[in-house]
């Protein structure tokens, strides 16, 4: 017998009942995670700091050659301050795609952004999108920078990318059991770039509160295989380094609550 998913519950003055609800569209699904990269922010930076993603761009451009015209779209792409590039795909349940597609889809953005992002392209980005959000550009780099450079940090962003040095993450509001197995084969089989599939479910209530719980898949083999890497600059998303909002690690759950749009 199949279990309908329960709700969860906000006590305030009252006991509040939230309901699980789909993401009306991919595109609203899409600005949250531009809006909120919080809701991603898993583990910590080499020197023990919080992991906090920076929104390069939204619909990043991946060309797939030299010649005009060519070109894949990634729907996030995200840097934190050690120089860690995340590529983020994200689906609804509703969208077949999720279940192997999309794998596919994100391997051709990672290999082809190794190839095309050149430092210097991906800071005019980063700095455009900054101007179009009307974000100072002092602010953003803020939480990007320890005692460099612009310049040098955006050249450490290129560096990792050529070696493979990025994360990739499938988000979707639910994760079919093919998407985990092939997210967990692949943490197994790479050494240099962690993969994880992010299953975002959303609650809604009366009001216009919404909170949302996401769980990660791919954690425990990425674990598996940090050891072997500890004398790389950087630190990975592992067991231990995962925040006190995530402590099962057999069902790594948080909530985050949303209030309006």
């Amino acid at each position: 017998m199949e279990v309908a998913e329960q709700p969860v519950f906000l006590l305030g003055e009252g006991l509040n009942a939230l309901d699980p609800a789909p993401f009306d569209t991919e595109a609203e699904f899409q600005a949250l995670l531009a809006r909120h990269p919080r809701i991603l922010d898993f583990g910590s930076l080499a020197d023990g700091r919080p992991l906090r993603l920076v929104l390069v761009a939204r619909e990043m451009r991946v060309p797939t050659s030299n010649e005009i015209g060519s070109t894949y779209w990634l729907d996030h792409l995200f840097v934190d301050a050690d120089g860690v590039p995340t590529l983020v795909e994200v689906k609804r349940a509703a969208d077949t795609r999720i279940r192997r597609e999309v794998v596919g889809q994100m391997l051709d953005y990672a290999a082809n952004g190794a190839r095309y992002w050149p430092a210097a392209l991906l800071q005019q980005t980063f700095e455009e999108t900054c101007v179009v959000d009307g974000r100072p550009l002092e602010d953003a780099y803020q939480e990007l920078l320890v005692g460099q450079s612009p310049e040098e940090f955006w050249a450490t962003v290129e560096e990792r990318l050529a070696a493979g040095r990025m994360r990739l993450l499938f988000v979707a509001d639910r994760i079919p059991l093919e998407l985990r197995a092939i997210v967990e084969f692949l943490n197994r089989q790479l050494r240099q770039t962690d993969v994880y599939a992010v299953e975002l479910t959303q609650y809604r209530g009366g009001g216009d509160h919404r909170v949302l719980v996401p769980r990660v898949h791919g954690e425990v083999a990425t674990a598996n295989k940090t050891q072997s890497r500890s004398g790389q600059a950087g630190r990975r998303w592992t067991r231990a380094g995962l925040g006190p909002a995530v402590t099962v690690l057999a069902e790594p759950v948080r909530f985050v609550s949303i209030a309006g749009p």
